[in-house]
């Protein structure tokens, strides 16, 4: 059980200060002169266990429960009572030790309840002291004239009063309260029937549009899953494709570095072969055959070109072979495609069929339901054409307000976001002005350092900029001086071949190069230089004596004679000087170049050299300007070098192009551009790399400054808490987002304003609705209505099958002529490809063969050339050969690694792309999936037939035309509420019965439940008025109808020692009292309670009776708490603890306690 551990009083009646009563376990006694205040402290506990009566509270008005102020001192604002409980044994539901309860009353008369200082409810506070067994009206607490009360009351009332004891009052209330709401209930049933009626007839009107709704819900579900179905599986396709994409990929790159690590081993055995048979080839030009070894190269170049024409052709018969297998395929493929398209126009015809007699019966059905409505329903045909006009406009309303909604729901979410954006942003200035305040000095430090960085950013990037241009610089440098060097290299063999010629023979190579005899000028070719137009021409016209040696004098030319008769070195033709006669030379003829010995260049002290060597010969272009000029009139050549004599003898022909035996003017012009070049190739690119590597340099040094920066910059913002753009970005978001919060709020107020203007709209639709509804109920035929609802149904059924087979006939029409045609027109065009590829193929594959059968015919002449001369140099030749050999079968394989190559890489390229866009594709198909993420996908289905399921199920969407989905809501609340209100009547009716036997029951039980509780308070009555009467006086309870006990009251019987029994209203006022304090206590015996409440009810009692009274209360003290006012001596002696209350001029009561 519980107890009351104190009492807190403040502003509450006559205690104006905080007053603070603590109670002890057992018996307490409130004492004081009358009009001190004592009752108002058994007021205060009966205040805040929540009495209502203003008559229990002793006052007119709640208000006049806070204290007044007397006549000099200030009203208190409130009252306010604290009543403090203990909770040790948890019989309240809470965790606290102690429960603390508590009533505020304010001038106004209202009074706030409190738990533990929370705001609560006074039912609450009831609810809660009823787990303690604890009632505010409860008979453990007696206040001044409540013994008068139960003197007084009548015997039925005394017989209630057990009756409550005895729980039986519950149970009639309950019952009560049953039959009232049984009542109430049925009469609801009543109105549900009703309202069931209408909501019937309602649900009829809408089964059409909600089977409609429910058809479009079920393709609409389709549709989506479909879709995310077909989606699923061209992710996964996708996937699967890139997945096999990226393996390619990797196996192509890895076969690349395979291919290469072989080319370098090529190029590696290349290198070295190439290293000796350049050896061999100098060996073979210094016994001066320069002319075979480029007529070796030419061969060697040819067997490379065909070499190459032959794989060329290889590869493409292996094309053609893959296109003939490839045709035939789509051939087979195209043959497939015309039997489904004459399946699927078979199939198109029967549907066509069906659909007609579906037609036709629709028709008939329609005109049924027409002359119906014509005949017997014209006006409610009407009114139902106007109700269907209202429920398009309220859909269309609906989807409206629907739309401002979201965008407005979409608009304060928004708004929320931003306003917290800006919260934050002022946040975050607020702290960078705090922070200026305390680290100004490490800011400037802060702000100096993003300026060094800023700078360093910006010149590294100057640097990387320039770097890149130098290195692109660098590598067009490189290729042109890879280029200048391999022209370089053809023009020094050129003019090594040009030298080799003007040695001409053994005997003229050995008369230069021996140094024992002076004199010697050196070779007509030698000393002359000619223009690169005319080297033919001067050369045929100069025949053998382009080789003939210039000396100074006769006994030169003589010594040199003598020479290579004895050394057995040949024979050669020698020009002296000093002989030499000057001849006369015509001047330019017109129709010509000029005369030969004009277009030489030649030093002065050589003229009538040059006058001997080509005499009077005119230059022309050809033969037939030479005929023009006349054959035999002049000694002519042309530029090709066919020759025509003063004889009339020509010759000429076809003479492969060699090295000129004279110095080609252009050809020393171009050598020593072309070194020229190189040497400004080499020296600009040594500029540019000593450029790039003091750029590297540098940026390697600007890169460890940023990096240095960076790091200091990371830690001095970290140190003071700032994000990198904290100042400045944070004012331009802040003017950002007031600008997009005013934005949007403006468009939140418009979409107010429009969402207000639809909902009147929709409003007033409904009520439109409503009316014509009642306009259709009292003008319906029920029979008419019931057919007309029947044919409506079947023309439903059929409009639904006619569209079913139109969406059917359209899959087929769009799988024939849109899906199986493109196929078919796709795979004809890929026919036409492959065709034109087969032709192109074809085409240069007969071009390779011609030329290789040309460049064959070239090779076996150029090798019988070389087979003369091979026969000098065999052995050389033949390691030559092989060497050449080996260096033509790695360079072909060298070739075909790096076609290769370059295949693998077009490849990579390609599928990189491919892959590429195959992501992009992945990425966007993901992107459309995620709005499909809780659809369950459909197993086992191909994307062909998703793809027509698909669009057989948007055409039916699209012919079922308006959908009012909204039926489906009202229709399932409607049906909700039907069902309800069913089950409600069902459970009412199940109370009912069960509250008809709990009143049986309690019929039958209810005598004895009263007899046991009154026989045990009777037993006692009697011994607690013996305890507390003199000697010889006893009490009882009697009923007066003992048969029908219900049919009349309790009376208490009583009698004083030596006199007969009496009534209690006969008996004194302190006989009254002291009955009326042993029914109490036999109340206390049989119910106890927590604690007792008593106000002077021992007013009455004598001195013996109030001794016996205190003996009494010590005694229940030890089972129960005791909070009693008295003024007699005797009780108060008994008493464990005393509170004397005082009251002072001002109206104030004071409390002072004693522990006895």
């Amino acid at each position: 059980m519980t107890q009351i551990n104190k009492l807190v009083m403040h502003g509450f009646k006559s205690f104006a200060k905080r007053t603070e009563l603590p109670f002890s376990r057992e018996f307490n006694i409130i004492l004081g002169p009358n009009g001190a205040g004592k009752s108002n402290v058994l007021d205060s506990l009966c205040f805040v266990l929540g009495r209502i009566s203003s008559k229990d509270l002793r006052t007119e008005k709640l208000a006049h429960l806070i204290y007044n102020g007397g006549k000099t001192k200030q009203p208190a604002a409130k009252g306010e009572v604290s009543l403090f409980f203990d909770n040790s044994e948890k019989l309240f539901p809470f965790e606290e030790a102690v429960m603390k309860i508590s009533r505020i009353v304010k001038p106004n008369g209202q009074s706030v309840y409190k738990i533990n200082d929370k705001a609560s409810r006074r039912q609450e506070i009831i609810d809660m002291m009823a787990l303690a067994k604890i009632n505010p009206n409860g008979y453990n607490i007696v206040l001044q004239g409540d013994i008068n009360h139960f003197v007084e009351m009548s015997s039925e009332e005394r017989r209630q009063t057990i009756e409550d004891i005895a729980g039986i009052g519950v149970y009639e209330d309950k019952k009560k309260k049953a039959l009232a709401e049984l009542e109430r209930v049925e009469s609801r049933i009543r109105e549900a029937e009703i309202l069931l009626a209408e909501r019937k007839t309602h649900l009829r009107e809408l089964k059409k549009d909600r089977d409609q709704a429910l058809k479009y819900r079920e393709l609409s579900n389709k549709i989506k899953q479909d879709k995310a179905t077909h989606l699923h599986l061209q992710m996964k396709s996708k996937s699967s494709r890139k997945s096999g994409l990226d393996k390619e990929i990797a196996e192509q790159k890895q076969e690349i570095e395979n291919i290469k690590s072989a080319i370098e081993k090529f190029k590696a055995a290349v290198e070295e072969r190439k290293k000796e048979a350049d050896s061999i080839t100098e060996e073979v030009e210094q016994k001066g055959e320069v002319e075979q070894v480029a007529m070796h190269k030419s061969i060697e170049q040819t067997r490379v070109d065909i070499a190459t024409a032959n794989n060329r052709i290889s590869m493409i018969n292996t094309e053609l072979e893959k296109v003939t297998s490839r045709r035939e395929q789509l051939k087979t493929d195209l043959t497939g495609l015309d039997e489904k398209v004459a399946d699927l126009s078979s199939k198109s015809a029967e549907l066509e069929k069906n659909k007609t007699s579906l037609i036709e019966e629709k028709t008939r059905l329609e005109k049924e339901t027409k002359k119906l409505r014509g005949n017997d329903f014209s006006d409610v045909a009407k009114v139902e054409e106007q109700l269907i006009k209202l429920d398009k406009e309220s859909e269309s309303l609906q989807a409206e307000i629907q739309t401002v909604v979201e965008r407005k729901q979409e608009l304060l979410r928004d708004k929320d976001k931003i306003e917290f954006q800006i919260a934050s942003v002022d946040e975050s200035v607020k702290k960078i002005e705090e922070i200026k305040q305390t680290h100004k000095s490490e800011l400037e430090q802060l702000e100096n350092k993003r300026k060094e960085f800023k700078k360093t950013v910006l010149e590294l990037n100057k640097l990387l900029s320039e770097d890149s241009s130098i290195s692109a610089n660098i590598g067009d440098i490189k290729r042109r001086l890879y280029k200048a060097n391999e022209d370089f290299t053809k023009l020094k063999l050129q003019h090594l071949a040009s030298r080799e010629r003007a040695f001409g023979s053994n005997a003229v190579k050995a008369i230069l190069e021996q140094d024992e005899i002076k004199g010697i000028h050196g070779s007509v070719s030698q000393l002359g230089t000619v223009p690169d137009k005319y080297s033919a021409a001067l050369e045929a016209s100069a025949g053998a004596r382009i080789n003939s040696l210039v000396v100074d004098t006769d006994l030169v030319a003589s010594k040199c004679i003598k020479y290579l008769k004895s050394k057995k070195l040949g024979r050669a033709t020698f020009l002296p000087l000093n002989k030499l006669k000057q001849s006369s030379v015509k001047s330019k003829i017109e129709g010509s170049h000029g005369m030969a010995v004009d277009l030489v260049s030649f030093d002065t002290k050589y003229k009538n050299v040059f006058s001997y060597v080509f005499g009077n010969t005119l230059v022309v272009d050809d033969i037939d300007s030479a005929r023009k000029l006349g054959i035999g009139k002049y000694r002519m050549v042309t530029l090709d070098g066919d020759l025509t004599e003063l004889s009339g003898a020509m010759r000429g022909g076809f003479k492969q192009k060699t090295a000129s035996a004279f110095r080609e003017k252009d050809l020393s012009k171009t050598i020593s551009d072309s070194e020229k070049n190189i040497t400004e190739l080499e020296s600009a690119l040594q500029i540019l790399e000593n450029k790039k590597t003091e750029n590297e340099e540098t940026i390697a040094n600007l890169r460890e400054s940023k990096a240095a920066f960076e790091g200091e910059i990371i830690k001095a913002e970290k140190s003071l808490h700032l994000d990198s753009s904290d100042d400045d970005v944070s004012k331009k978001n802040k003017e950002q987002l007031n600008s997009e919060l005013k934005k949007i709020s403006s468009e939140i107020s418009e979409i107010e304003t429009n969402s207000s203007e639809i909902n009147d709209k929709i409003a007033a639709v409904k009520s439109e609705k409503l009316k014509l509804r009642e306009q259709v109920s009292s003008l319906g035929n029920p029979a008419v209505i019931a057919e007309l609802a029947a044919l409506d149904q079947k023309i439903t059924e059929l409009n639904d099958q006619v569209i079913s087979a139109n969406a059917e006939i359209n899959n087929s029409k769009v799988q024939s002529e849109e899906i199986l045609a493109q196929e078919k027109n796709r795979i004809s065009q890929i026919i036409k490809q492959i065709t034109k590829e087969e032709e192109n193929f074809t085409s240069e594959k007969n071009q390779l063969v011609n030329n290789t059968i040309s460049q064959k015919k070239q090779l076996s002449e150029m090798n019988l050339k070389a087979s003369k001369f091979q026969a000098k140099h065999k052995t050389l030749f033949a390691k030559r050969t092989k060497l050449i050999e080996e260096i033509q079968n790695y360079d072909e394989r060298i070739i075909r690694k790096e076609e290769q190559i370059n295949t693998a890489e077009v490849k990579i390229n390609n599928v990189t792309i491919k892959a590429s866009e195959i992501s992009g594709e992945l990425a966007g198909l993901q992107e459309e999936f995620s709005q499909y993420s809780d659809v369950k996908l459909l197993e086992n289905a191909s994307e062909e037939q998703l793809k027509a399921d698909i669009s057989r199920f948007e055409r039916m969407v699209v012919q079922m035309g308006n959908v009012n989905l909204k039926a489906l809501e009202i229709y399932e609340d409607v049906e909700k509420q039907y069902g309800e209100l069913l089950g409600k009547k069902e459970t009412l009716a199940k109370e009912k019965d069960d509250v008809a036997g709990m009143m049986s029951e309690i019929e039958s039980k209810k005598k004895d439940l009263f007899m046991n509780t009154f026989n045990t308070l009777n037993n006692n009555f009697k011994t607690a008025f013996t305890e507390l009467s003199t000697k010889g006086s006893e009490a009882y309870l009697m009923l007066e109808n003992e048969e029908k006990i219900f049919d009349g009251g309790v009376r208490v019987r009583v009698r004083i020692a030596g006199e007969k029994f009496m009534d209690i209203r006969s008996l004194s006022g302190g006989e009254k009292a002291m009955t009326a304090l042993a029914f109490i206590f036999s109340i206390q015996e049989y119910e106890p309670a927590s604690f007792y409440i008593f106000d002077e009810v021992d007013a009455a009692l004598d001195k013996k009776n109030s001794e016996k009274f205190a003996q009494l209360i010590k005694k229940y003290s030890s089972k129960a708490q005791y909070i009693v006012i008295s003024h007699n001596d005797n009780v108060i002696t008994s008493a464990n603890t005393l509170y004397g209350v005082s009251m002072d001029e001002h109206g104030m009561s004071n409390v002072v306690s004693l522990k006895v």
